[in-house]
């Protein structure tokens, strides 16, 4: 009998944007954040749930080049999403700061309730 490997625990995303159609973006988004310090790494989904497009992306990857700001190219879902507070504490995040309570926190102040977790 062999021994059983132990599963790793799937990642847990914070979901901070879950929007509707309309508006000034003309599809759904959703948005995750998995916090794990400068290996952190966001879900996007984009569109209506049955055509839906979107992965897994490094935070490295929508911080700006010198991981300070947004990288432009996610400024249009970002904006489309309202997730302009995420920013500085995504750019904390990358620094190796802890602050996913704060990223929980501040969600909550803008929506009225804890956000969701996704696996």
């Amino acid at each position: 009998m062999g021994r059983q490997r132990k599963r790793a625990a799937p990642p847990r995303f914070i979901v901070v944007a879950r929007t509707g159609s309309g508006g000034g973006y003309p599809h759904p988004i959703e948005v995750g954040v998995e916090p794990n310090g400068a290996d952190s790494v966001l879900a996007f989904s984009i569109g209506p749930h049955v055509v839906n497009v979107g992965g897994l992306v490094p935070l490295g990857n929508v911080l700006d080049e010198d991981r300070t700001g947004l990288n432009p190219q996610f400024d249009m879902e970002f904006q489309a999403a309202e997730l302009d507070w995420l920013v500085p504490l995504l750019v904390r995040l990358h620094a190796g700061e802890d602050v996913a309570e704060e990223i929980k926190a501040a969600y909550q102040e803008r929506h009225g309730k804890r956000p969701e977790m996704m696996y």
